[in-house]
């Protein structure tokens, strides 16, 4: 996910990025602007990037172009980013209430009161789901991730199996063809299979769900998924028996 935070004092934008990385996560990609034409030039830059600003603190008085007049040119441009102000004026309430933002939080910025934002955003943030149980499908929010190849979902599954140990390649084109034959061609083929994952899972706006430490090896984030079978494993989720023996139904190569 990817974050803007734009603030005309050096030390309070540092105060709010530090606050907001232990709120949203290392995972979040931050975006820094002292100034409204920065913060409109990332908007614009990310938004033509297809992946876009979900959150934009943003605070109300800035120097040329205020932060009011910042959020409406971002409505236009991203309508879809929620736009949460940051001010130590309460003069503005009424302002930002008639423009139905996210959110409103006074100066200086603690835990408590953003994460009391995050929580009622306007737009929630989507986040990419994998479901083991049953049939195995992997989600972003509530729409199915779709893939180039049909092969691209069982790599995914084999790797979510393997809970984030690193897999080779000669494994994965064991998986995906039962033979031993270690042509160029199915190398190939398994590096595309990869490439068109990390497509998909880009185009749903998270990066690095699949990692390698090298050419040919290959694992889960666990770090960038919520899954049902590692909150099981960790004690998160009761699992019935019918549904453990129903775990990746459609590959005869999973367990339990």
């Amino acid at each position: 996910m990817k974050c803007l935070i734009a603030d005309d004092e050096p030390l309070i934008l540092k105060d709010i990025h530090r606050t907001a990385k232990k709120v949203l996560g290392e995972n979040t990609e931050f975006f820094l602007a002292e100034n409204s034409d920065e913060a409109l030039g990332i908007i614009k830059k990310e938004n033509e990037s297809g992946t876009g600003i979900k959150i934009a603190f943003l605070d109300i008085e800035m120097p040329f172009i205020s932060g009011l007049e910042v959020a409406k040119k971002i409505q236009e441009i991203s309508p879809k980013t929620n736009i949460i102000f940051v001010t130590g004026h309460g003069k503005y309430a009424l302002d930002v209430l008639e423009m139905y933002v996210s959110g409103f939080i006074m100066k200086p910025v603690n835990e408590k009161s953003m994460k009391k934002a995050i929580e009622n955003l306007r737009y929630p943030i989507p986040s990419l789901s994998i479901k083991c149980f049953g049939h195995f499908e992997i989600f972003f929010g509530d729409t199915p991730v779709n893939f180039k190849r049909t092969q691209c979902k069982e790599i995914v599954a084999y790797l979510v199996d393997k809970k984030g140990a690193l897999v080779s390649e000669d494994e994965l084109r064991f998986l995906l063809w039962s033979e031993n034959e270690d042509s160029e061609k199915k190398k190939r083929y398994i590096r595309n299979i990869i490439s068109d994952i990390r497509l998909a899972f880009k185009s749903c706006g998270v990066d690095d769900v699949i990692i390698n430490n090298n050419k040919s090896f290959y694992c889960i984030n666990k770090e960038k998924i919520s899954c049902d079978y590692f909150d099981y494993l960790e004690g998160n989720k009761n699992i019935t028996d019918e549904e453990k023996a129903s775990y990746m139904e459609q590959y005869p190569w999973a367990e339990i």
